[in-house]
């Protein structure tokens, strides 16, 4: 519904012929015999309407005015109106034009091309419309989901504007502090801070705003009818450079909890240890009453402590994942420069060379290298930094897509079954990535089992066990073998990369630290189970997400070489990596000028004038977007590509803060497409 295409035009056959033009491009087309209709299909769903300029007169459309300025935010209803051809309209005809809003005007008589491409422009933009809502409201249901955690948490949050003293604070926070208005300053919390206290608290936020540091911190608080408090504030602290001005915003973010309770134990505690050592001076009945008392609270105390070494064993194996993946993060991004030069020089021999065995070389370097760029690839999905193409997937339909390939990939030997205890369970995933953790769990099962066993893969769906996920629904994937199992001292290592229960040779030990990545990218994690002798369990849990049905996208072809004569300024500090853009660039039929460094590229941009800038993103003296910024001040129309190995660049967007991203390492194709498209969306 939310795609058709509307159709007013109330004299002859004009709408018919509209229709069947639009209806040969696969559109649907609803044709409305008066405005009264138009209005109430718009209010079905629609993605634009077609509206002949003699409509406008019909006395229902005053209610489409009103329906366009009643929009949502997020809406911006496009309009095709077919315009009678005239020298110069009269205002009363202006101002029907003006309320109609987002509006394109036609000519008639219409050519068919130009009614599709409107009719097509005005799609995307409804698209992309449809697209904002989405996003607005993941944003309010996140804001939402926030909340009840720090509600259910008891937690209230706070932002502190360092240079200002502006505070923002939740009504927890509020409650905290003994207060029931709507909003206090900064002023006044520092007012309900006790006396004693007040200094500590000041030298702490210093301190977490001077070394860059985690703000944790306790102190007393004294409500209004005189009770004291015990407040823990935790914190860090965040700093935002307005691009206009260069001004630096330092502001603390956080949240308190109220541990007045946690105190009052602690004192119990303490209390009842110098009662023990009082009644060791008492009579032995005494001793035996308090006795009883002070082993009641031993309990408790064990208990917590029993509590927070689960906690922090927790923390150190997430601090333990994050500084790996950091280190490997690094080397993978360093490693895609020298992937990009020999796999685009290897192409470029592919290319150019007529000699059958210079080929086949190429071929084998270009195999090679390919080989390297997909170790990268798994390097940064342990990391947590590749950019993976998250969409709505359906496990069960993957895992059964997946049946003959792990049937040939375990071999005769292995007994291959599966267990769905639900139909369909939908997550947010990358789904080549998640076919290929599927497919390494498989084939470590395959080697656990050297003299044959079972192997079953099942699927279900649980709460969260644990604080260590984010409450709510999982869609849990477990891969189970009747194997040698893994030994205990070595559960703890499965996941770290490089590390491998496999013979010197037969694996990278790789395989389930990538399992891991993809796993925590999409927003959950990896769990294992072992029994030495017994077998493996190894599960996958990401977040449920409700049934989606995404549309079939259609490959598009394009010509490689340039159809003008249009001019490339390159800026890149590796030698190796511009000579083989230029290089590249020219033999696509472009002009191409460079620079090894951004202010030497500033420089000949002024004299080059080119219609379209390559710039590397890592560069010393000034980097690709510090270059890209003071480009866009001066050129603001001049079309940018962002060459870059690091994977924090989002490249699942075309287009981010008006430059486009190429990642390296890339083939010669996707610089071509990357190249044209960007010339094809400038201004000019």
């Amino acid at each position: 519904m939310e795609n058709r295409v509307l159709i007013l035009a109330p004299r002859g056959r004009d709408a018919h012929v509209i229709g069947e033009v639009l209806s040969r491009d696969g559109r649907k087309c609803l044709v409305c015999q008066d405005a009264a209709m138009l209005n109430h299909e718009l209010r079905a769903g629609a993605g634009t309407a077609l509206i002949a300029e003699e409509a406008l007169s019909d006395d229902a459309m005053p209610l489409l005015f009103q329906w366009l300025e009643q929009q949502a935010t997020w809406s911006d209803f496009p309009l095709i109106l077919l315009a009678t051809k005239r020298i110069e309209r009269p205002k009363q005809a202006l101002d029907l034009l003006e309320k109609l809003g987002n509006v394109v005007v036609l000519e008639r008589p219409l050519h068919a091309e130009t009614l599709r491409r409107a009719v097509t422009s005005s799609l995307r933009a409804r698209l992309r419309q449809y697209e904002a809502r989405r996003q607005l409201a993941e944003r309010v249901e996140s804001q939402e989901r926030l909340h009840l955690a720090l509600a259910a948490g008891r937690l209230g949050s706070w932002e502190l504007d360092v240079e200002t003293g502006a505070l923002r604070s939740t009504e927890a926070l509020r409650k905290i502090f003994g207060h029931k208005v709507s909003a206090i300053d900064h002023a006044q919390l520092v007012e309900a801070v006790h006396p004693d206290d007040r200094e500590m608290r000041q030298l702490a936020l210093e301190r977490c705003v001077r070394e860059n540091t985690n703000l944790t911190i306790e102190y007393r608080a004294v409500w209004p009818d005189g009770s004291v408090h015990w407040v823990e504030s935790r914190g860090h602290p965040m700093r935002t450079v307005n691009n206009a001005t260069g001004a630096v915003t330092t502001r603390i973010i956080g949240v308190s909890l109220d541990v007045t309770d946690r105190h009052e134990v602690n004192e119990k505690i303490r209390a009842s240890q110098l009662a023990v050592e009082r009644l060791n001076d008492t009579l032995e009945s005494r001793i035996a009453e308090r006795t009883e008392e002070l082993a009641s609270a031993n309990d408790r105390l064990m208990k917590e402590i029993h509590e927070r070494a689960k906690v922090q064993a927790v923390l150190v194996q997430a601090q333990k994942m994050e500084a790996l993946g950091q280190l490997t993060g690094g080397i993978a991004h360093d490693f895609n420069n020298l992937l990009n030069v020999i796999m685009g020089n290897a192409e470029l021999i592919t290319r150019l060379s007529r000699d059958e065995r210079v080929h086949n070389m190429a071929q084998t370097v270009k195999r090679a290298t390919e080989r390297g760029a997909k170790l990268t690839g798994q390097l940064l999905t342990f990391s947590r930094s590749s950019n993976l193409d998250l969409k709505a997937i359906d496990v069960i339909s993957m895992l059964h897509g997946m049946r003959d390939m792990l049937t040939l990939s375990l071999g005769t030997g292995i007994h291959f079954g599966t267990r769905f205890e639900v139909d369909e369970a939908w997550t947010d995933a990358d789904a080549n990535q998640l076919e290929l953790a599927v497919l390494n769990l498989g084939i470590n099962a395959r080697d656990a089992m050297p003299d044959g066993g079972v192997l079953t893969i099942h699927v279900n769906q649980r709460s969260a066990p644990d604080a260590t996920l984010p409450a709510g629904q999982y869609a849990v994937i477990g891969v189970s073998d009747t194997g040698t199992g893994i030994a205990p001292e070595l559960l703890t290592r499965v996941f770290d990369p490089f590390f491998t229960t496999k013979p010197v040779g037969k694996g990278t030990g790789l395989g389930l630290s990538q399992v891991y990545g993809i796993a925590t990218q999409a927003g959950g994690t990896a769990r294992i189970h072992s029994e030495e002798g017994k077998g493996t369990t190894v599960e996958l849990w990401l977040p449920l997400r409700e049934r989606h049905v995404a549309e079939a996208a259609v490959p598009e072809t394009f010509d490689e070489r340039s159809d003008g004569h249009q001019r490339i300024l390159v800026i890149e500090d590796d030698v190796d990596v511009r000579s083989f853009l230029v290089d590249c660039l020219k033999m696509l039929g472009y002009t191409v000028t460079e620079a090894a460094q951004g202010r030497l590229g500033l420089d000949r941009l002024r004299a080059d004038n080119p219609d379209l800038l390559m710039v590397d993103f890592a560069m010393p003296g000034m980097n690709g977007l510090e270059v890209i910024s003071e480009v866009k001040r001066t050129h603001p129309q001049l079309p940018v590509i962002l060459a870059t190995g690091y994977a924090d660049v989002d490249v699942s967007k075309e287009r981010v803060d008006g430059y486009a991203v190429l990642r390296k390492p890339f083939q010669i194709g996707d610089l071509a497409r990357t190249v044209k498209a960007a010339l094809m969306s400038s201004p000019a």
